[in-house]
This record gives structure tokens, C-alpha cells and sequence, in this order.
């Protein structure tokens, strides 16, 4: 049985996410998504999902501003996570801010792969499931 990869949208904005699922089901019918509406809730499944062993997400497509806990206070809470665990994940911070600042504080969290700038084409999808 070959493993399906997971993605996680982590972001509260209903349009972004329907675009973002659509064009992920254009890229390919072998993914599976998992929404999440706040970095707290995203980080309490992951913590759920790493104590039972249970599929975690090969990607996170992380949004910065959200209510409840934003995307800084996931990425936080994030490197606390075991090593082995956050090395089979790749997180994206995606944003439709383009503020300097915002590109050069997600680069400082080692385990951001890359900063996205909102909607997310196709042809980014691909370029993010390419270094998988």
C-alpha cells in the first residue's frame, strides 16, 4: 500500500482555502487535505497525531493571521516538536502579506521551507508537492 500524502490548509479565509483545495484536485487526485481553521487547533491534531502515531502531514500550508493562535504562534509552538517529527514535514507560510518584515521573520523559523504569497496557483502547488 503506497502512502497518499496529507496536506494540511491551516488558514481561517473560506475563499482561499476552496481555491487552494481546487486547484491542489487539479494537480493531482492522489492527495489527501485536512483543513484547519487556527494554528491552535491545527497544533493540538499534531500533537494528538504525533502521540498516537497516526498519519502526519507531509505539508502545511500555514497562513500568519488568523484568530485564536496565528500562524507565529503555531510556527512556535511548532519547533518545540521532536526533530524526527518536524523533518517529515515541510511547512509553507502562505500570506497575502507582503510586508518585508513578515518574509524575513518566517526565514528565521528553521523549519519554514518557503514564504507564498496568496492565492496559490497551480503551478505553485506543484512546485511545493516537486520537493516533497
Amino acid at each position: 500500500m503506497s502512502h497518499i500524502p496529507l496536506i494540511w490548509i491551516i488558514d481561517d479565509d473560506d475563499l482561499f482555502i476552496m481555491i487552494t483545495r481546487n486547484n491542489i484536485r487539479k494537480t493531482s487526485s492522489q492527495l489527501e487535505v485536512e483543513v484547519f481553521h487556527d494554528g491552535q487547533e491545527s497544533m493540538d491534531f499534531l500533537i494528538e497525531r504525533v502521540s498516537t502515531a497516526a498519519n502526519l502531514p507531509d505539508i502545511i500550508l500555514l497562513d500568519l493571521n488568523m484568530p485564536i493562535a496565528d500562524g507565529w504562534a503555531f510556527l512556535t509552538n511548532y519547533a518545540q516538536l521532536d526533530a524526527e517529527v518536524r523533518n517529515k514535514i515541510q511547512v509553507y507560510v502562505c500570506t497575502s502579506s507582503i510586508d518585508p518584515k513578515d518574509v524575513h521573520r518566517a526565514k528565521e523559523f528553521e523549519d519554514v521551507k518557503d514564504f507564498k504569497e496568496k492565492p496559490l496557483s497551480t503551478k505553485v502547488i506543484l512546485e511545493i508537492l516537486g520537493n516533497k
